[in-house]
């Protein structure tokens, strides 16, 4: 199993570093991790796609122990004047899963960064997204949460 996953991320790794289609400031597409901390630290597989204009789609797989969430969230984007490759974005978003064998359902928010280094198919984020939990039981709790993507 450990080794069908490092043979699987070596050749995804290699695929997007040499087939990067945008290695300018900008992207379309981007796919990597995403960690959440605050309120107890959650992590996982991120994916981030550009629509028309200045809006994108963002959607993690999150894990940890016997928790299981997916997540989506819609975000406006804006340029930094001054600073290539950084952008501010906010907007909603919800979260959808299993936390200890029990149904999770939240609404959230995000407020972040997004940054694209110029030259390299990277891209790194941090944001804060104060999130609201429906079920098991309501609760409002903010967490920190830091990006590492490729761009595609």
């Amino acid at each position: 199993m450990k080794k069908t996953l490092l043979v699987a991320l070596l050749t995804f790794g290699l695929y997007a570093v040499s087939h990067a289609q945008n290695m300018s400031s900008s992207y379309t597409t981007a796919i990597g991790a995403k960690g959440y901390f605050g309120d107890g630290s959650i992590g996982g597989l991120n994916v981030k796609h550009f629509l028309e204009g200045n809006t994108a789609l963002e959607g993690s797989l999150l894990f940890k122990s016997k928790t299981f969430i997916a997540e989506g969230l819609y975000e406006w984007h804006g340029n930094i004047t001054g600073a290539q490759g950084l952008k501010w974005y906010v907007g909603p978003g919800a979260q959808l899963g299993s936390l200890y064998e029990e149904f999770y359902l939240a609404l959230k928010g995000t407020v972040g960064l997004d940054y694209k280094f110029s030259g390299a198919p990277i891209t790194i984020a941090f944001d804060v997204n104060p999130t609201f939990s429906l079920t098991p039981g309501t609760d409002f709790s903010f967490f920190a949460g830091v990006g590492f993507r490729f761009a595609l």
